[in-house]
C-alpha cells in the first residue's frame, strides 16, 4: 500500500513520479521530520508500481515492507560512518542487470556520514548512472553533504514538524556545545536553564530533534578535524574554535553519548537526569 502524506513537497514529487518525470538521483532534505524515510519508502513503491496491475502492486509493496526486493538497496551508516567498502559494494551490485522489472533504487540514510574518499567514490555513480537505476540520498545535515553530490541530485526538501524552528534548534545547539565545551560537567546549571522550556513540557519528540541537531553539529567538528579546517560547513566560525581541544575518538564518543540519550528518551525516564547524565558524559 503506498501511503499518504501531508507534505507539498512529497506530494510534488508524487505528481512528477506519476506523470513519468524521474530524476536519476534525489537528495532528501529531510529537515528533521520524522517521517521522512517512510514518505521515501512511499516514492520508491510508487516507481516500482508504475504500470503494473494492482494485484502485482499490493506484491511488490508487501515485499518492500519485508526488506525482501532485490531492485532496492538500502544503506545506513556501520556504526559512524558510512564506508567506502559499501558504496563499492552497491556499485559492484548495481552494475548486473535487474532480477525483476527494470528499474533498481537504492537510498542512502545519513548520507552526510560518508568521509571525502566515500563520498568521491560515489560521484562517478551518480555522474554516469546505469540504465534506470535511480538514487535516493537523505540527510538532516545538508550543509555537510559534499558540494558535487549535490549538484548532481534534484533536491527534495520536505516540510518540518517541530514546533521549534531549525534556527531556533540551531542557536540552542551552539549554546549548549558551548557551554559543554568550555565547562565541562560544569555546564549543567546553564543547560538545563537553555532546555528549559524543552525540559518542562516533556516534549520528547522536541527534545529527540534537538538531540539530533547536536549529533548534526559534532559531525561537523569531526569533518573539521579529519579535514584539518579545510571544509565548507554551516557555523564554521562557531565550531571550528572546537577542534583543538578534540580528536575524532573524543568527538565519536559524544556522538555516541548523544545517540544513547536519544534512544533513552523514547522511554519513560526522567528528563532532568537523563540530560545531567548527557552533559556529564560529554562534558567529562
Amino acid at each position: 500500500m503506498i501511503d499518504n502524506f501531508d507534505d507539498s513537497s512529497f506530494n510534488l514529487l508524487i505528481s512528477e513520479i506519476e506523470k513519468g518525470f524521474i530524476s536519476h538521483a534525489y537528495l532528501i532534505d529531510e529537515n528533521n521530520n520524522s517521517l521522512a524515510f517512510d514518505m521515501v519508502i512511499s516514492l520508491v513503491k510508487k516507481i516500482f508500481c508504475l504500470d503494473s496491475s494492482e494485484e502485482k502492486k499490493d506484491i511488490i509493496c508487501k515485499r518492500i515492507d519485508d526488506n525482501n526486493y532485490p531492485e532496492l538497496k538500502i544503506i545506513e551508516p556501520d556504526g559512524m560512518l558510512i564506508k567506502k567498502q559499501q558504496i563499492i559494494d552497491l556499485q559492484q551490485e548495481f552494475s548486473m542487470e535487474a532480477v525483476e522489472g527494470s528499474r533498481r533504487i537504492y537510498i542512502i540514510r545519513d548520507c552526510e556520514k560518508m568521509r571525502p574518499e566515500t563520498a568521491n567514490s560515489m560521484l562517478k555513480f551518480l555522474e554516469e548512472p546505469e540504465n534506470n537505476v535511480i538514487a535516493f540520498l537523505m540527510t538532516n545535515n545538508i550543509n555537510s553533504v559534499l558540494e558535487t553530490i549535490i549538484s548532481r541530485c534534484q533536491i527534495i526538501k520536505l516540510n518540518g514538524n517541530n514546533d521549534l524552528k531549525n534556527d531556533e534548534f540551531d542557536l540552542l545547539a551552539l549554546e549548549f556545545i558551548d557551554n559543554v565545551e568550555k565547562k565541562g560537567g560544569k555546564s549543567i546549571v546553564d543547560n538545563e536553564k537553555l532546555l528549559i522550556d524543552i525540559i518542562n513540557s516533556k516534549d520528547r519528540e522536541k527534545l529527540i530533534a534537538f538531540i539530533d541537531k547536536l549529533i548534526d553539529m559534532y559531525y561537523s567538528i569531526m569533518k573539521l578535524i579529519d579535514e584539518g579546517g579545510n571544509c565548507n560547513i554551516l557555523y564554521y566560525d562557531n565550531l571550528v574554535k572546537y577542534v583543538k581541544n578534540n580528536d575524532i575518538s573524543k568527538i565519536i564518543n559524544k556522538i555516541n553519548c548523544l545517540v544513547e540519550c536519544k534512544d533513552s528518551i523514547k522511554y519513560n525516564v526522567n528528563i532532568n537526569l537523563l540530560i545531567d547524565k548527557l552533559i556529564l558524559s560529554i562534558g567529562g
